[in-house]
């Protein structure tokens, strides 16, 4: 989920998809180039805002998260999995718990499609409020493209992690 990617894609994809249909390549590439403008306008929009999320620690559910932490230069303070695709344990979550005590995290971050009872029992325990993120195209409301993916995923964390 790092910006920087999709515009890599979407070159990689046109140039596939005129090698497909090199009839239409003139459309493909129209069609290219305006996305590729329109992205680079929303990245330095969502660089200047996601600036102030620099540094910020926060725990994530899964390491789906990492690529875009990297990108918006967070920190990560802690995972709700114990490892990768096994899901939260009680015994975990207890250390977690008590790891936020000595540094806690300002945000704890869960996808929409994750359960977010985990991230409610440690935002309970630890007042660190919990937020669901979009992840993908259709994962709210507002992420109806990839523009709202990434407008909807950087609002909500600059409303939370103050």
């Amino acid at each position: 989920l790092d910006p920087r990617n999709i515009a890599k894609v979407a070159d990689v994809l046109t140039e596939r998809l005129v090698q497909l249909d090199p009839e239409n390549a003139g459309a493909y590439r129209t069609r290219a180039s305006s996305f590729q403008q329109r992205w680079q306008a929303a990245m330095s929009r969502w660089e200047k805002e996601a600036a102030r999320l620099k540094g910020v620690p926060v725990v994530v559910y899964h390491k789906d998260m990492s690529y875009f932490l990297n990108w918006a230069g967070m920190r990560e303070a802690g995972s709700l999995e114990p490892k990768p695709g096994l899901p939260p344990t009680p015994t975990h979550l207890a250390e977690l718990v008590e790891r936020m005590k000595r540094g806690p995290a300002k945000v704890i971050v869960y996808s929409a499609y994750n359960s977010p009872r985990a991230a409610e029992f440690l935002s309970e325990r630890t007042g660190i409020p919990a937020l669901m993120l979009p992840f993908t195209v259709g994962g709210t409301d507002k992420a109806k493209d990839l523009f709202g993916l990434f407008d909807d995923t950087i609002g909500r964390l600059l409303a939370t992690a103050k």
